[in-house]
């Protein structure tokens, strides 16, 4: 790259950078609020405090297995818009095991347990992938159903056969001690599944670039039509994408349950699914750069509730910002390409 390419990079992302925070500023001023004071505010606590930067690496597990996932699907031209299902419907799937593992001693009940989320989310990605290969059917609608269908299936479990003893509160009985993530660091909520999530970045970045999987997943995904004349069998890459994106969406559900939630409740996905889309797409589909775009989200996570506490800005500018920043990103991606061709 040459000085000048350097120069339009640079003066671009800053142009970029600057459009990025002026409009939420805008909308900050337009609810009578300091969009100095906010920002400042928002990454003095996230960035700048030990409790907020534990519960931002609290908040990147979940992030970052489910952004991941998609990430693979992506990989393989799927767009797997399922991520919100397959989380829960993996933590369902552990859940209902739990109290056969929940007596295996320690940590094989935990594995298995982990396990068992990465089977639930995988067969419902093997599902969705099935139906595109076999019928044609767009991933798209088939996952955005499903996820209808695994939240509506969640809510009628935890009021029936999971409801706990009471049969007072619409969630389900706690998990078995024994199958808690323990803290990872103490006075936080950090847990070990700060250290499955790490795992799982370091075996996907090798599985991509240094597998054969990897390789036709790649190759599907940047060209069927030579994919196909290299004689590589498309319908079966493609519904291998679809087991591990599902599976590493059901490892963040069962590892969500483990380690903070403990027990099975209402609509606890909290838009992870939808997040790691564009997770995954600033990561540019990358397992290695999906964890600094988690760390963003994450901080968008937890200030937004330092924004209305401490600044008084109304929870939905959060997700102003959070859109910004996407648009933004991908803005300066789609430049800097359009300036690499000419």
């Amino acid at each position: 790259m040459n000085n000048k390419n350097r120069g339009y990079i640079l003066g671009l992302a800053l142009i970029v950078i600057g459009i990025t925070a002026l409009i939420p500023a805008l909308f900050i001023l337009m609810a009578g609020k300091n969009p100095v004071a906010a920002y400042l505010s928002l990454l003095s606590y996230t960035l700048g405090t030990r409790n907020g930067f534990l519960e931002v690496l609290t908040q990147c597990i979940p992030l970052t297995l489910v952004g991941l996932g998609v990430a693979v699907a992506f990989r393989a031209g799927v767009f797997n818009i399922g991520g919100s299902g397959q989380f829960v419907f993996g933590a369902i799937v552990s859940f209902v095991c739990a109290q056969v593992l929940g007596p295996l001693p320690m940590p094989l009940g935990l594995i298995l347990y982990l396990a068992a989320g990465f089977i639930g989310g995988g067969l419902l990605g093997l599902f969705v992938g099935w139906l595109r290969v076999r019928y044609r059917a767009s991933e798209i609608i088939s996952t955005i159903v499903l996820n209808f269908i695994v939240l509506q299936f969640l809510s009628w479990l935890i009021r029936g056969p999971l409801q706990e003893p009471s049969r007072l509160m619409p969630w389900s009985d706690y998990l078995p001690e024994t199958l808690l993530l323990p803290n990872l660091i103490e006075g936080s909520r950090v847990h070990w599944g700060l250290v499955v999530a790490a795992l799982a970045v370091i075996v996907m970045a090798v599985v991509i670039k240094k597998t054969a999987f990897g390789f036709r997943v790649t190759a599907v995904g940047q060209n069927l039509f030579a994919a196909r004349y290299a004689g590589l069998r498309e319908g079966r890459v493609i519904m291998a994408a679809m087991l591990v994106s599902g599976g590493l969406a059901g490892l963040a559900g069962s590892v969500q349950v483990a380690g903070i939630l403990e027990r099975l409740q209402d609509d606890f996905s909290s838009g992870y699914g939808e997040a790691a889309i564009a997770i995954a797409l600033m990561a540019r589909l990358s397992p290695a750069w999906v964890p600094l775009a988690a760390l963003l989200f994450a901080v968008f996570y937890v200030g937004a509730g330092v924004l209305q506490r401490e600044a008084g800005i109304p929870f939905p500018i959060v997700h102003i910002i959070e859109g910004v920043v996407i648009f933004g990103f991908l803005c300066f991606e789609a430049l800097t390409q359009r300036k690499g061709r000419t």
